[in-house]
Order: structure tokens, then C-alpha cells, then sequence
């Protein structure tokens, strides 16, 4: 049996702006909405809890949307094992699950004339490297192209460096040249039956963007003990806030401006406390704590932070009940043209997170903001001082979460 070889990939994020993507006209299934949301929650709790001592970034998006296209080519108790794992509705068909996909894509993932710079680029792209000796079946090839965009490309991977070099420039391409040298030329060999590369990438300005001349030096406190002295922005706005004591923890939201995309922040009241909020976290959708929060004036302080992370998803994906895909068991007949046995051999991620006061170094505009002193009684206080959560997301999917551990 040859080994299909499945690489996904979540890329760069600067908060600042140049290009732009729009919300297209469109609608999605709120039950394909709802698995985008699980599924970010269960990936997380598979990957982020083992790592509470190191600073973490994935894109639960690109790795579900590239999981969910090779699961059009799986069948039997593959397919079963996927669509649970994947968190996909069970009454859908897998036609139907292709076409949600498309609106969601559509919806959420668009580049074009009309957008403006000040709109958040967010772009997602998919493509299929397949063994030249193999032809997708017609049906799978169909539903990828018109659903999920995916473009299938012949490749000769007994040519190992020239295939692996084809494959990363197209990566290097997708996320503006952030994320470079995804595969190594001994990843691919003849037996390589296909890959599947998804890249998403995000670039974005705040809606109300932090001050430099407010940006100072301050102490972040890990949950080791250590301290660390860091770059510390700091903004005093109105902006959507709660206390979430069943969590033990304060929820801040920093949008993003021309979108309805946002930055949720969970900081635990405790210094040590991330790993007991992660674990708190288990099969929440973000979006019940949004709509707890409420408008205030909130004194914030953010370090700014850079994050690049990469990781092996086989055994978190074993841990979600995706077992048979990794075997000689993997049934993925609904693949290739013939039905030739198939089953994963690697399934690797990578990111990179970038944030700071207004986005990027082209960012040049900056202010200072005066306001007059007063005693307000309702100003709230968010110092993210120690280890912390994150997703950018917006009602529909999650498309970056993470934690900062130490900086």
C-alpha cells in the first residue's frame, strides 16, 4: 500500500493593513457553523494543554477545511471516523457538506476589485499535489475544485527537491512569503500518492489601533516564576469586556476595523492559572462568551508578541477518534480513479503570529491620544501581564487561537 502524504498549513498574521477581503454576499448552514466552532474548541484542548510552558498558534480553520476535502475521498468507518472527528453535521451528505464549504469560503475568504485597504485580508487557497501516475476520480476531483477551490497539480515526486521546491514556493506564494520551507526534499518520494496543502493567511489593522508613544517596558510574569521584561502597549477605550467567574478569568474584544472580525482575549485571574482555564475551555464555543460581554471603558495593557509554532497533528487527530486514516484499515476508494488503497502517513501544521500597535512596519501613522482625567467609577482594568488565550475569529469559524506563555 502506498501512503498519501497530507500536509496542512495555517500562515502568517500581522495586525496592520495593505489589502483587504470583504464578506461576499452569501449564507452558510449554522450547522456547518457550528462544527467550525467545536471543532476549534476540541483541536485546542488536543494541542494547547500539552504545551502550557511554550507560546502556541494554529489555524483550526486551515486544518479542518483541508481534512474536510480529503474526507470527500473517504468512505466505510473512515469516513465516519472524520466526519465525527471533524465535527461535521451527520445528516449532511458529503455533497452538501461540499457546498456549505463553498458558501463559507465564499463568504468569509475573498479577494477582488471594490475592497478597500482598511478591510482585513484574510485569504485562504487549497491545492492538490497528485503522483503523476495517479488521476483523482472525477467525482472527488469535481466537489474540490467548485467547493473548496483546490486546484490538482501532476507531480513527479520521485523527483523529491524539485517537488518539494514546487510545493513551498506556492506555500511561500499563499502567506506573502511568511511561511517558507514547509516540506523538506526526504518528505517526498515515488511512493508519495498526493498531498494536500491548505494556506491561510491574515493581515488585518485594529480597529482602534494601540499608540507607540504609549508602548513601555514592563514585566510579564510566566507562570514559572520568571519574569521577563517586555514591550507593553497600553489603550484606554470603550471596548466589549466581561468577568467570567465561572471561568476564573476576564474576556476582552479587540475588533478589527471593516470587518466583523475580532481578537478575543482570556486571561486568567491566577498567574498559573492557563492550564485550569484551557481545561475549563473543553466544548465551549467562543461564542457564548462573546455575548456575555458588555461594552466598557477598560484600561488595557497587551505585550506585543511573536509567535512561529509548528506541529505534528497525527496524534491529536488519533486522539479525536481519526484513527483508521493513519492505517493499513484507511478507506479512501472515493480518491483516485480505480480505488487504489490509500491511507495518511503525515499531517503537519505550521504558524506564524505577529501583533503589535498598529499591524505591520508599513504602518507608519501613529498618535497620541489626550483625553481629559476624570474619576470614573465602571473603568475596568486589563493588564494581560501573564500567560493568556486567544482566537481571531469571528462568529462562524475560528480561524487563529492559541496562548502566549512567555515572552
Amino acid at each position: 500500500m502506498t501512503s498519501a502524504r497530507f500536509y496542512f498549513l495555517a500562515a502568517q498574521i500581522l495586525f496592520a493593513a495593505n489589502h483587504i477581503i470583504m464578506a461576499a454576499a452569501g449564507t452558510i448552514a449554522p450547522s456547518l457553523s457550528a462544527s467550525h466552532n467545536l471543532f476549534a474548541s476540541d483541536i485546542y484542548q488536543k494541542i494547547a494543554l500539552k504545551r502550557s510552558e511554550e507560546n502556541v498558534v494554529f489555524s483550526p480553520a486551515s486544518i479542518q477545511s483541508c481534512l474536510a476535502l480529503a474526507f470527500l475521498g473517504a468512505e466505510g468507518e473512515t469516513a465516519q471516523q472524520m466526519r465525527h472527528g471533524l465535527r461535521l453535521p451527520a445528516v449532511l451528505e458529503k455533497t452538501s457538506i461540499a457546498d456549505d464549504y463553498a458558501g463559507f469560503l465564499q463568504k468569509n475568504f475573498r479577494t477582488g476589485a471594490g475592497l478597500t485597504e482598511d478591510t482585513p485580508k484574510l485569504r485562504m487557497a487549497n491545492r492538490i499535489y497528485v503522483n503523476e501516475a495517479l488521476q483523482l476520480s472525477p467525482a472527488f476531483n469535481n466537489l474540490a475544485k467548485t467547493s473548496f477551490g483546490s486546484e490538482a497539480v501532476p507531480t513527479k515526486f520521485a523527483e523529491s527537491t524539485k517537488a518539494a521546491d514546487a510545493i513551498n514556493k506556492w506555500v511561500s506564494s499563499e502567506t506573502e512569503n511568511k511561511i517558507q520551507n514547509l516540506l523538506q526534499p526526504d518528505a517526498v518520494n515515488a511512493d508519495t500518492s498526493a498531498i494536500l496543502v491548505n494556506a491561510i493567511y491574515f493581515k488585518a489593522k485594529w480597529l482602534k489601533p494601540f499608540s507607540k508613544f504609549s508602548t513601555t517596558e514592563q514585566e510579564f510574569r510566566m507562570g514559572d516564576g520568571q519574569t521577563q521584561m517586555v514591550p507593553m502597549m497600553y489603550a484606554d477605550e470603550h471596548l466589549k469586556y466581561g468577568e467570567l467567574t465561572d471561568l476564573k478569568a476576564k474576556a476582552l474584544e479587540l475588533p478589527y476595523k471593516g470587518s466583523d472580525l475580532s481578537m478575543l482575549i482570556l486571561l486568567p485571574n491566577k498567574i498559573d492559572g492557563l492550564s485550569a482555564l484551557e481545561k475549563k475551555l473543553a466544548n465551549v464555543d467562543f461564542n457564548q462568551i462573546t455575548e456575555r460581554l458588555q461594552s466598557h471603558s477598560v484600561d488595557v495593557s497587551l505585550p506585543k508578541f511573536r509567535i512561529e509554532f509548528n506541529v505534528d497533528l497525527k496524534e491529536p487527530l488519533r486522539q479525536l477518534g481519526m484513527r483508521d486514516m493513519f492505517q493499513d484499515t484507511a478507506n479512501f476508494s472515493s480518491l483516485f480513479v480505480g480505488g487504489s488503497r490509500q491511507k495518511v502517513d503525515d499531517v503537519k501544521h505550521k504558524a506564524f503570529l505577529d501583533v503589535n500597535e498598529a499591524g505591520s512596519e508599513a504602518a507608519a501613522a501613529t498618535f497620541m491620544k489626550m483625553v481629559p482625567m476624570s474619576l470614573n467609577l465602571d473603568q475596568k482594568s486589563f493588564r494581560a501581564d501573564h500567560p493568556f488565550v486567544f482566537a481571531i475569529r469571528n462568529k462562524e469559524a475560528v480561524y487563529f487561537v492559541g496562548h502566549v506563555a512567555k515572552l
